[in-house]
């Protein structure tokens, strides 16, 4: 094979490669990353309705067998990100005087996680909804 041919066949495999990675950047799902340890922490899991930040939603499906039912207060809902507007959104509760609180960063050993942030919730989405399916604990 001719260096012309070389180069030509080089140029085009490196093309190709280019518009892929462009295919692949424009395909890319723009939801959020749910993460595995606030998931792991988590005793329970639910999908609300989150009309605003104050502390009650509407628990429209558990994802756990021991999750709350109808109108719940959960304390630190006007502390989180992820809110975007009203919807339903993924939200990983702990129980806590009566009350439910969203699961925060947790400790690593090795970590500093004081100034990580606040607690996540996640808009409730295909994609959230998969990544809660594969992160969700087996019933006990």
């Amino acid at each position: 094979m001719s260096p012309r041919w070389r180069l030509i066949l080089a140029a085009f495999a490196f093309l190709s490669w280019i518009v892929y990675l462009g295919y692949a950047a424009a395909m890319k799902s723009r939801d959020p990353i749910v993460s595995h340890i606030q998931a792991a922490a988590a005793p329970t899991a639910v999908v609300a309705e989150v009309t605003a930040l104050d502390a009650k939603v509407t628990v429209s499906e558990k994802l756990s067998k021991d999750g709350p039912e109808g109108v719940v207060e959960v304390l630190n809902l006007a502390e989180t990100r992820g809110f975007a507007n009203a919807g339903k959104y993924l939200l990983y509760l702990e129980p806590r005087h009566g009350a439910w609180l969203i699961v925060g960063q947790q400790r690593s050993p090795g970590n500093d996680i004081s100034g990580v942030g606040k607690p996540l919730i996640y808009p409730w989405t295909d994609d959230v909804r998969k990544q809660a399916e594969k992160l969700r604990k087996p019933e006990k």
